[in-house]
């Protein structure tokens, strides 16, 4: 009577990023062994995020210098309509109105001057060069109408009264607290800031 050898014990694979997670897939390109967590669906079929990676960085062809001008453009136009929010005085419903249409403009005006070109972090660059621009724009528009308002009250008196005033401790301060205070007082202009930098993010990461 013969018998049957035992099946040999199928052996043990592991995902190449994480060892202890038991795993039979491996990316079509490289064959590397991937888990779920590690595992991008492609339309031909599933690659791990080394192969996805390499694959994505063939489209992005920009450079620092194109970098600097993402942060230039997206930061100089945030700050200017920032400075005008602050002094109009934008309520919620026209900064909700016109910031879709500003954030295509200021995204539109980045992409061609790097002539399209773009980073895997353009979009985040730009968001955040738009969110620190429009603060900085409102906190000059504060700054500016502050000194308008001390150098009015201020006119008429004689460089001995100011200077009076000064030893005293009476003259007005402008300090950075109250800056940023009344810059982010208007709930109108974070509303338009967020919603620009929203576009732009979104903008730059579209396939073009």
């Amino acid at each position: 009577m013969s018998v049957n050898p035992a099946p040999a014990a199928e052996e043990l694979t592991f995902c190449t990023v994480h060892p202890d997670r038991e795993t039979g897939l491996r990316c079509n390109k490289c064959g590397r062994l991937m888990c779920a967590e590690c595992a991008v669906q492609t339309p031909v079929g599933y690659r791990c995020k080394q192969c996805v990676r390499q694959h994505e960085d063939k489209f992005f062809t920009a450079s620092s210098n194109d970098t600097l001008i993402v942060i230039a453009v997206c930061g100089g136009l945030a700050a200017l309509g920032g400075a005008i929010l602050g002094a109009i005085g934008f309520g919620l419903f026209l900064a909700l109105i016109l910031g879709f249409p500003a954030g295509g403009i200021v995204s539109e005006a980045a992409l061609r001057a790097t002539k399209r070109r773009r980073a895997r972090y353009s979009g985040e660059i730009g968001a955040a060069a738009v969110v620190v621009g429009g603060i900085l724009g409102a906190i000059g528009q504060v700054y500016f109408y502050w000194n308008s308002l001390v150098s009015e009250a201020l006119a008429g008196l004689s460089p001995e009264q100011i200077q009076a005033a000064t030893a005293r401790g009476e003259m007005p301060t402008l300090t950075l607290d109250f800056l940023f205070r009344m810059a982010f007082s208007d709930i109108g202009l974070i509303l338009f800031v967020g919603i620009v930098a929203f576009v732009v993010y979104s903008r730059f990461k579209m396939k073009m």
